[in-house]
């Protein structure tokens, strides 16, 4: 990923909080998001790119992609939706990069 890109995008995230919640908790120590995220910020350092984080309260999952409609309410266990704007169908994860690349691009994250 660092030999390939100039920016890298992710969304920072409350690790400590989700881990409290006892149906994910097992997932998300096993993926190291943490140690992931550090050893992205120490490479991007070393290679003289940018890692930028958007703010894990930007809507990146409710916010639809194409038109811009925003959902109230979407359960993490809903991993594919209908947008209300557009009847676009929209994967939760796609929607989400494409979201954080978009908030990136225009200056949104912080």
């Amino acid at each position: 990923m660092i030999n390939e890109n100039q920016v890298l995008c992710v969304e920072s995230l409350n690790i400590t909080g989700t881990i409290k919640n006892k149906h994910l908790a097992k997932a998300i120590s096993d993926a190291g998001w943490c140690e992931f995220i550090r050893q992205l910020e120490y490479k991007a350092s070393w290679s003289g790119l940018q890692l930028v984080q958007v703010s894990q309260w930007f809507p990146s999952s409710k916010l639809c992609h194409g038109c811009g409609h925003k959902i109230e309410k979407l359960p993490l266990s809903q991993r594919h939706w209908h947008c209300n704007g557009c009847g676009e169908p929209t994967d939760r994860d796609h929607n989400a990069a494409r979201n954080i690349r978009t908030a990136r691009l225009a200056g949104v994250a912080c």
